[in-house]
């Protein structure tokens, strides 16, 4: 015997509880590197936009860089981080491509270009230093401003999942 009857309710996606969402910046994911091959897929991808197993360009100039700059190469399990000139020379190959890349939309060729005179101007700055440091890919590629926003619009319910 059934005391009460079920009732279906319509859920308004808006206002439902969200699948946990949440931001990682390179440099977060970068620090969360564990040497297995799908974390630094992630990271990877968040600077690079490609997989590892893609054909692209930046996996060459990363393996030439490391060659180069054998003292700024940091192991991670079977692949690897680089920092310094190493880092920059890497990020800022891949930014002056997308900007080149007639392919692009204008804004997103816009959006390279702004990023790749943050990472040269975040580059000078730490090897203008005393002390010159070293940065990582994951903490030169760090872009707040696109953490701020994407934060704010999760928050607001404004990413929908689905």
């Amino acid at each position: 015997m059934r005391l009460f009857s079920r009732k279906e309710v319509a859920v308004d996606p808006l206002v439902a509880p969200l699948p946990r969402l949440r931001f990682a910046s390179t440099a977060a994911l970068e620090r969360a590197l564990d040497g297995t091959d799908a974390c630094f897929g992630r990271y990877f991808f968040a600077l690079y936009h490609c997989t590892l197993n893609e054909p692209a360009g930046i996996h060459d100039l990363r393996q030439q860089l490391r060659q180069r700059f054998p003292d700024k190469v940091t192991p991670v399990g079977d692949r690897f981080v680089l920092a310094g000139e190493a880092a920059f020379l890497a990020l800022a190959g891949y930014h002056r491509a997308l900007v080149e890349c007639e392919t692009l939309p204008d804004d997103f060729r816009a959006y390279a270009a702004e990023r790749l005179a943050a990472i040269t101007e975040t580059h000078r700055k730490s090897q203008a230093l005393p002390v010159p440091i070293d940065l990582t890919e994951g903490q030169l590629a760090q872009d707040k401003r696109l953490e701020f926003l994407t934060c704010v619009a999760l928050d607001n319910r404004q990413i929908i999942v689905g």
